[in-house]
């Protein structure tokens, strides 16, 4: 490599011309942004640092500002294209026709009797089977016929309501859901027997504990009424309501009432807001058992009271 060919390949690899002058450096390519190298960072005396690590500067609240205005002007907005309509497989239900009103108050009232039958089935209930409906004939002539004498007249038996209903409603809380039911039926027997005949008196949970036709305070012992009167209840007698309720009343305090209504020659007929199949087998041997159900008829109450 001594001659001139190997020297100037020596020289050209070491960036020498022919003329041992370094050779000029490339241009960029113009389609290359060159960006500005960072001015150097003054050192502790105020001059540049000479290469060495540059302290770390905190930008001042301008620049970061001057900065974030930068950056915010470079957002273009993206055009907004709305999500795809799903297909439902069914229609849509119909837009109500109109709002309900705000003062429509409750829904009707849903009697537990049939209101077509309400009046019939407390008559056939309340009703007391007397001797003063019309002639028999057909007693009449066979006593004449055997030659026997009258000594009273003989009639046909006919129901009445004459000698008034007692009611016994029960405002307990065991049987707040039937109050309306309650107001209903004590209407009802005032309509059949009147307003004079009918007597009502309130108590709680059992009569023995208080009765009274006004407020709580005024309630005096019961007493039953006089002789023939029919004696309505109107109560669950114990077994409608919470189980665990300690005012419930008791199988003893309802056998010693319905003994004191018995004694004093009356009849109780209750009206119970409960099915026939949970009743208690000493109800049907100290009283007349009604259910008071949409399902009671006529038929039914005369059949049971038999």
């Amino acid at each position: 490599m001594t001659d001139a060919a190997g020297w100037e390949r020596v020289a050209a690899l070491l960036g020498l011309g022919p003329g041992g002058e370094p050779v000029p450096a490339a241009e960029p390519p113009t389609d290359v942004t060159a960006f500005p190298s960072p001015p150097p960072v003054p050192g502790p005396d105020g001059h540049a640092g000479d290469g060495g690590p540059e302290p770390y500067v905190e930008p001042s609240d301008a620049t970061r500002r001057s900065v974030a205005d930068e950056e915010s002007t470079m957002l273009v907005p993206v055009g907004h294209r709305p999500p795809r309509r799903t297909g439902w497989a069914v229609d849509p239900l119909p837009a109500p026709r109109s709002a309900p009103a705000a003062d429509a108050g409750a829904p009707p009232h849903l009697p537990l009797l049939a209101p077509r039958s309400t009046a019939a089935v407390l008559h056939a209930a309340l009703a007391r089977v007397t001797p003063e409906g019309d002639l028999d004939v057909e007693r009449a002539a066979d006593h004449l016929a055997k030659g026997l004498p009258l000594e009273e007249i003989p009639r046909r038996p006919l129901p009445t309501l004459r000698y008034g209903v007692q009611i016994l409603a029960d405002i307990s809380a065991s049987m707040e859901p039937f109050a309306r039911d309650v107001e209903d039926v004590i209407d009802q027997v005032r309509n059949l027997v009147g307003v004079a005949g009918t007597r009502v008196l309130r108590f709680a949970d059992c009569p023995s504990r208080g009765v009274g036709a006004g407020p709580r305070g005024s309630w005096r012992p019961y007493q039953p009424p006089q002789h023939g009167t029919r004696v309505l209840l109107l109560s669950g007698l114990g077994k409608v309501g919470p189980v665990f309720d300690p005012h419930r009343g008791t199988e003893r305090e309802w056998r010693e009432t319905l003994l004191r209504i018995r004694q004093h020659g009356c009849e109780t007929v209750a009206l119970v807001p409960l099915p026939e199949r949970l009743w208690p087998a000493w109800w049907q041997s100290r009283m007349r058992v009604v259910a008071w159900d949409r399902g009671t008829t006529v038929g039914r109450v005369v059949g049971g009271l038999r």
